[in-house]
């Protein structure tokens, strides 16, 4: 109903109720009349002023209750006006984002809370919600969202040719199998543009331990290498196999390492040449690869492509890790027949993360989940050995 039709009939409902007033006085005047007129005929002693007297006692007693159920239904229908105002005016508010700019940051904050609270009736869970929010309002670095992330990691039992020609330590043991990886996400930006992304390098990072490599997942300033890259991963390769890549002449390091990892990046839709990655950094925990490209620095999202391939030690744990909040996740882990591959979940999805949402076949761990939201820190780890 619109405010036209809403004061149209406020003003029929002012009229029926004027007119029912005036009948009402005109047939209680009537009543007076014929009453005293009826106590002069019957008692003739019967006076003006008995007749008053009995009239006003009446009218007393009688306005006493009116007056009391008036301040009553007052009471009653402003309390209901009220209610409904108020619940029009929430409504408003939720339904119009432009009139909740008008508030200042901590009044939204607080209607939200205020929302939480009548949904969980729970102090705690309302506690947990807006504490995990709360980086997603104050913090730009952190305000960070994955809208796809497609994971495809294929398990060979053999490196490849390249790392013969290199004479790479280890390889002759038969102690690695190779990593084929191709990762696929779009990131986007709450608060403004990340530095991953807007400076002169887009950067890969491999870690040799585990520290330094959580300490670029979770960009925590611990390792600030790691921390401006914008994918991390964990190289587990021998002391030996360390030692020959610190070893490569600065000049030609950039070169072997493009015929070992074959490390490609796109960044919305940029990239997929040789040419791309300029400069290996080698670092004590790790190996830093930067990638010049051209892509609008400006944008606040942005479509990720990697590919690469790695070698890696026998019966050790693969990470597949979210650190950001993440929809439709999508990984999938291929190997050959003659490896032993076991995965545990923690995709934090309750009974999907793992009965519903990952299919298990022969040589294939797949995990998919749809239309839904996965949060931070959450992933799988997979177990890689031998057939014995």
């Amino acid at each position: 109903m619109n405010n036209s039709d809403k004061n149209k009939k406020t003003n029929i409902n002012s009229k029926i109720t004027w007119t029912a007033t005036a009948m009402c006085f005109l047939v209680a005047v009537i009543i007076i009349i014929s009453g005293y007129v009826f106590m002069l005929v019957t008692d003739p002693n019967y006076g003006f002023r008995d007749f008053v007297d009995s009239v006003v006692g009446n009218l007393i007693g009688v306005l006493a209750g009116f007056c009391v159920f008036d301040i009553l239904y007052n009471k009653l229908t402003q309390d209901a006006y009220a209610r409904e105002t108020s619940q029009q005016i929430a409504k408003t508010l939720m339904g119009d984002p432009e009139t909740m700019d008008a508030f200042s940051e901590e009044d939204k904050k607080a209607f939200l809370k205020s929302t939480l609270v009548s949904m969980l009736r729970d102090d705690d869970a309302v506690d947990l919600l807006t504490t995990n929010m709360g980086k997603y309002f104050d913090g730009a670095k952190s305000a960070r969202i994955r809208k796809a992330f497609d994971y495809i990691i294929t398990i060979e039992d053999k490196l490849t040719p390249a790392y013969e020609t290199y004479d790479f330590p280890g390889l002759k043991e038969n102690r690695y199998f190779l990593l084929d990886e191709e990762f696929k996400f779009t990131v986007k930006y709450l608060s403004g543009n990340d530095a991953n992304f807007s400076g002169d390098y887009v950067c890969l990072g491999f870690a040799y331990d585990k520290r330094s490599l959580d300490s670029g997942l979770l960009e925590d300033g611990k390792d600030a290498d790691f921390s401006k890259c914008i994918f991390n991963e964990d190289l587990v390769v021998t002391p030996e196999a360390i030692k020959y890549i610190n070893s490569i002449p600065n000049d030609e390091v950039t070169a072997v390492i493009n015929d070992l990892f074959v490390p490609t990046l796109w960044v919305d839709g940029d990239g997929g040449r040789e040419e791309d990655l300029v400069e290996v950094e080698r670092k004590q925990n790790g190996l830093i690869f930067k990638f010049k490209l051209e892509y609008d620095k400006t944008r606040m999202e942005h479509d990720v492509r990697i590919y690469f391939k790695m070698p890696r030690l026998w019966d050790h744990i693969f990470e597949v890790t979210l650190v950001d909040p993440t929809k439709n996740p999508h990984i999938k882990l291929k190997y050959k027949s003659d490896m032993d591959v076991t995965m545990y979940s923690y995709l934090n999805k309750e009974d999907q993360s793992n009965a519903g949402a990952f299919v298990k076949r022969a040589d294939l761990y797949e995990i998919s989940i749809k239309d839904e939201w996965v949060y931070p820190k959450s992933g799988a780890l997979f177990h890689i050995r031998r057939k014995k």
